[in-house]
């Protein structure tokens, strides 16, 4: 018998259990940081200037993100150490595996046993960003992709990319490849600094194999008076990032945006960090280079210098690779030669400190892996064929039919899980997308409009 007002027992056990499930999930939404801000990548900033590492402005430079294609910068600079050594020559043929060949796109569409020459293979990985070439040269240099990535974080730890860690020569998504805008600078500059007569291979827009024309994707050095390269990048996780190098009147500056929301509002942003960075020389305090030991004066960062100066040297060059790997986690050597023969008179990265950065781990923000569907990740598609090459020849048509709507947009020769090979163009709006099927419609070709998926989420490179 039930007293005046008593509940029954079950609806007591029901507010109970509801009541417990409410907490459950407070408390796993507070563990996991569940919010729509960290549904987002890491937004982040640096500007530099290449000559003293004074740092002009910076922001969130030190939180740990993902590198998306910016790795292929890494792969790009060991391939260019091999080059100086002698150790591969720019005409030598780099084979494709198995595993290189099978890498998702961005990628060159070639099959195992195919074969690239070297000088082509640079221009696959700056123009195109080719993952297939590039895990093709960490095969070539590393003897397998893993032992290539030890040696880029070996690098990395040489140059003081102090928060960097490589598990691929590509930059294709792996929870622990990760990097921060002051890592990337430091990379960006080594590669002015140490290999200035490879550099000219960042400011190429397009590159001819196969008999294929392929183009580039870096805006900012057609936006930017005086950008001359560097690299783009996009995974889901990282978003639009880019390292750019722009020189004005003798004076060099390096910048770097990681985590846009869309390729034009990362270049944009870009172009207006550069462009602030040009107005000023005074730096707000922040030395990306530290002075090196023993030296007289700033680290000289540009490849202007005269060759014949005297330049602080550890030694690395000259030894095995795997002895780098092996000692890439112990503290760095102080320099122990002089060595005449570079063309920069700098005091190398191996003698020189980052400030440290202050996260120790990914950023909550960069692991939520959320594929971003409502602003610019629609595409056209205007054909399907049997074959890549016209497919690939008629996206080209497309975008030069259109080029107001199409001319920062994103080739995609999307195969799938069959034999046809589907030429569409990506990174669009939904209404950018309409307008540029209405106008190749009007010219007689055929357009669909289609929406991107985690299936083409690489490709955006």
């Amino acid at each position: 018998m039930l007293l005046p007002h008593q509940p029954a027992r079950g609806s007591i056990l029901s507010v109970l259990r509801l009541f417990g499930a409410a907490l459950a999930i407070l408390a796993l939404t507070s563990v996991l940081g569940l919010t729509a801000a960290q549904a987002k990548p890491v937004a982040a900033s640096i500007v530099v200037d290449a000559e003293t590492g004074e740092v002009l402005s910076r922001s969130n430079a030190d939180a740990q993100t993902y590198p998306a294609s910016l790795t292929k910068m890494m792969t790009l600079y060991l391939l260019f150490d091999a080059l100086d050594k002698g150790t591969i020559k720019l005409t030598d043929r780099i084979t494709f595996s198995k595993n290189a060949a099978s890498e998702a796109a961005t990628n060159m569409n070639v099959q195992a046993g195919d074969t690239i020459n070297v000088e082509t293979a640079i221009l696959a990985m700056v123009v195109r960003s080719a993952n297939d070439v590039s895990t093709a040269v960490g095969e070539r240099l590393g003897g397998t992709e893993t032992a290539f990535a030890r040696m880029m974080t070996a690098k990395a730890r040489q140059l003081g990319m102090n928060n960097t860690t490589y598990r691929n020569a590509n930059g294709l998504p792996n929870p622990g490849q990760v990097t921060t805008a002051r890592d990337q600078a430091t990379l960006g500059v080594a590669l002015l600094r140490d290999h200035p007569k490879y550099y000219g291979y960042f400011g190429r827009n397009s590159f001819v194999y196969r008999g294929n024309t392929y183009g580039g994707h870096n805006r900012v050095m057609k936006k930017f008076a005086g950008a001359d390269g560097i690299k783009t990048g996009y995974i889901r996780a990282a978003g639009f990032n880019l390292v750019s190098s722009a020189e004005r009147n003798g004076r060099r500056l390096v910048g770097v945006v990681l985590g846009g929301a869309s390729a034009p509002i990362r270049d944009k942003q870009m172009v207006a960090l550069l462009t602030d960075g040009f107005k000023t020389r005074q730096g707000i305090g922040d030395v990306l280079i530290a002075k090196a030991p023993g030296s007289a004066g700033p680290a000289q960062l540009t490849p202007t210098v005269a060759a014949n100066s005297n330049v602080a040297d550890d030694g690395a060059d000259e030894t095995d690779m795997d002895a780098v790997v092996a000692s890439a986690l112990v503290p760095t050597p102080k320099p122990t030669r002089q060595d005449d023969s570079i063309g920069t008179a700098i005091a190398t990265m191996a003698s020189v400190s980052l400030a440290p950065a202050v996260a120790a781990s990914p950023d909550s923000q960069s692991v939520a892996n959320v594929w971003s569907s409502d602003k610019n990740q629609f595409g056209i598609q205007v054909g399907a064929y049997s074959k890549f090459k016209p497919a690939q020849k008629a996206a080209e048509r497309a975008t030069k039919a259109v080029p107001a709507l199409l001319a920062d947009a994103r080739i995609v020769i999307d195969r799938g899980n069959s034999d046809i090979y589907r030429a569409r163009v990506f990174g669009l709006s939904k209404t950018d997308a309409d307008a540029a099927c209405k106008k190749l419609k009007a010219k007689q070709t055929d357009c669909l409009v289609v929406k991107a998926d985690s299936s083409v989420a690489q490709t955006l490179q």
